[in-house]
C-alpha cells in the first residue's frame, strides 16, 4: 500500500490510496494555498466516485489563521462532507496547548455534527485504529492497521523530506 502524493502545496501534502486520503498540514496556510487545495480538490474528487475515508494531520507550529481564513476553511471542510464515509483528525501537538485545540474541534462537531463519523486524536495510530473500519469497507481487506501507519509514515517522511517548506508563524 503506497499513497499516491495529489496536492503539494508548501504547508500541505495529501496523498490519496484507493478512496482513503491523507492530509499533512504544517506551518502557515494562507488564501491562496487554499484556493491552490479548493483547484486540486475538486480534480480529484472528479475522479473518484463513492464514499472518501479522510484523515487529517495537524503538525504544531505558531501559525494562526485569521477570520477570513478560518471561514475559507470551513467552507473548503464542508465543501466535501458530503463524500465522507468517515473522518479523523489528529492534532499532534503535545500539552495543554494540544488539549486545548483537540477540545475546542471536538466540542465544535458536537455542536456542528458532520453528516458521518468524525472523531480528534493526539496520534495517527489511535486515529488508524478507529478509521480502519472504515478504509476497509471502502478500500478492501488489506487495509489493516499496520499496512496503513507504514503508509501514512511514508507519507509523512515524503512531506518532511520537501525542499519547500511553509512559514511556521505568521
Amino acid at each position: 500500500m503506497q499513497f499516491e502524493p495529489i496536492i503539494e502545496i508548501p504547508c500541505l501534502a495529501t496523498g490519496l490510496w484507493r478512496r482513503f486520503a491523507v492530509h499533512i498540514f504544517e506551518g502557515k496556510l494562507t488564501l491562496e494555498n487554499m484556493a491552490e487545495l479548493e483547484a486540486a480538490s475538486e480534480a480529484w474528487h472528479a475522479k473518484l466516485h463513492g464514499k472518501l475515508v479522510e484523515m487529517v494531520v495537524i503538525h504544531p507550529s505558531q501559525s494562526k489563521m485569521t477570520s477570513e481564513e478560518r471561514k475559507r476553511m470551513t467552507g473548503i471542510i464542508k465543501r466535501w462532507e458530503h463524500t465522507r464515509a468517515a473522518s479523523a483528525t489528529v492534532i499532534l501537538a503535545q500539552g495543554l496547548l494540544g488539549s486545548l485545540h483537540r477540545s475546542v474541534l471536538t466540542g465544535l462537531q458536537m455542536i456542528v455534527p458532520a453528516p458521518h463519523p468524525t472523531k480528534v486524536f493526539g496520534s495517527t495510530e489511535d486515529a488508524l485504529q478507529w478509521l480502519a473500519p472504515s478504509v476497509q469497507k471502502t478500500c478492501g481487506p488489506e487495509a489493516r492497521v499496520e499496512a496503513l501507519s507504514s503508509a501514512v509514515a511514508a507519507l509523512s517522511d515524503h512531506f518532511q523530506k520537501r525542499r519547500v517548506r511553509a512559514p511556521m508563524t505568521d
